[in-house]
C-alpha cells in the first residue's frame, strides 16, 4: 500500500474542493474535510474521516454526490492530516453544541442482487447486512426485477424464497423503462454482448436499475473460478462508466464497520467535549 502523504486542513481542503470543481456540473461546489479520528489504526491507519460537501447555485447535486463519494475514496487512501491540526475547542455555555451522529449511516442504500435472498439464513454476511437494517444502521432494498424473480421461483425451497423477498423493500422503474435507456444497451454490451436469455436481461436491469437510485449494489454474481463474468467480473468497468459502486457481501460489511466505528468515535469525542452521553446503541452494532 501505498504511504499517505501527510498534509495541512487547508491543504486537503483545497485538494477536496479542487478535484470536485473539475467534475461537469460541480464548477461551485466546495467539498471539505469532517472529523478528526484519535484511533487512525481502526480506521486502516487514516487519520480523518468524512466529507462536507456544499452545493453551488446551478450544480446538479446527483453529479456532485456522486462525485464526492468517489473523491473520499480516493483522499482517504492518499492523505492524512498533520499532527498539528487545530484541536476542537471545549463548548462554551453560550455556544452552539455539536449534535451527536445519528444511528442510520450517511450512506447510499443498499440493493441485494437475487442470489442473495437467503433464504435459510446461512450466509452469514448477508445476515449481517440485514440486522443492521432492522437496528436502522442502513437502508436495505432490492431492484424491483430482483424482488421479482425471488417471488416467481420455483423448486425446493421456493416458498422459503418467496416469504423471504416478501420481507425486503423494493424500488422500481417504469414498465420498459430499462431497455429505452442507452445505460441498457451499454451495460448488455459489457456483461454480453447481446443478453441471450431473460436471466441475462435481468441482470442488466438490476444494474440499471442500481445506477437510477445511486444504490450500491451487493451481489455473489460472477468473478469466480467457474463464472470469471459476471457483474462481479466487470464491476471496474461498471464503476469507470457509471459511477455505481459493486461489492460481495462480506466486503459491503468491511466497509460498513469502519463507517460504524467512525460514527461511533465521533460520538465518543463529543460526549468528551460537551459532557453528553453517548446514544444507548453506541458500541453495539
Amino acid at each position: 500500500m501505498v504511504e499517505r502523504k501527510v498534509v495541512s486542513s487547508a491543504e486537503l481542503n483545497d485538494w477536496l474542493t479542487g478535484e470536485i470543481r473539475r467534475v461537469a456540473g460541480c464548477e461551485q461546489c466546495e467539498l471539505t474535510w469532517k472529523y478528526r479520528l484519535r484511533e487512525p489504526e481502526k480506521h486502516g491507519g487514516c487519520n480523518w474521516s468524512s466529507l462536507n460537501l456544499q452545493l453551488g447555485e446551478d450544480t446538479n447535486r446527483d453529479v456532485a454526490v456522486q462525485a464526492s463519494i468517489k473523491l473520499e475514496v480516493r483522499a482517504l487512501a492518499l492523505f492524512n492530516l498533520e499532527d498539528n491540526v487545530t484541536p476542537i475547542s471545549p463548548v462554551k455555555s453560550d455556544s452552539l453544541a455539536p449534535e451527536m451522529e445519528r444511528r442510520l449511516l450517511y450512506m447510499p442504500v443498499f440493493h441485494l442482487d437475487t442470489n442473495l435472498i437467503n433464504a435459510r439464513q446461512v450466509n452469514v454476511a448477508v445476515n449481517r447486512l440485514e440486522k443492521w437494517r432492522t437496528d436502522g444502521v442502513i437502508c436495505v432494498a432490492m431492484a424491483g426485477v430482483a424482488h421479482a424473480e425471488a417471488q416467481a421461483g420455483k423448486g425446493t425451497g421456493a416458498l422459503a424464497r418467496q416469504r423471504k423477498a416478501a420481507t425486503h423493500l423494493y424500488t422500481i422503474s417504469d414498465a420498459g423503462e430499462a431497455k429505452k435507456d442507452e445505460t441498457f444497451t451499454k451495460i448488455e454490451k459489457i456483461l454480453w454482448g447481446e443478453a441471450k436469455d431473460e436471466n441475462q436481461a435481468n441482470d442488466v436491469k438490476i444494474l440499471c436499475e442500481a445506477i437510477k437510485w445511486h444504490a450500491i449494489l451487493v451481489t455473489n454474481d460472477g468473478d469466480s473460478r467457474s463464472q470469471k463474468g459476471g457483474i462481479l467480473g466487470y464491476r471496474d468497468a461498471m464503476r469507470e462508466q457509471f459511477g455505481i459502486e459493486i461489492y460481495r457481501p462480506e466486503e459491503a460489511v468491511v466497509i460498513i464497520k469502519r463507517k460504524i466505528a467512525e460514527r461511533d468515535a465521533r460520538n465518543a469525542e463529543i460526549a468528551g467535549i460537551t459532557g453528553m452521553s453517548v446514544p444507548p446503541w453506541s458500541g453495539q452494532d
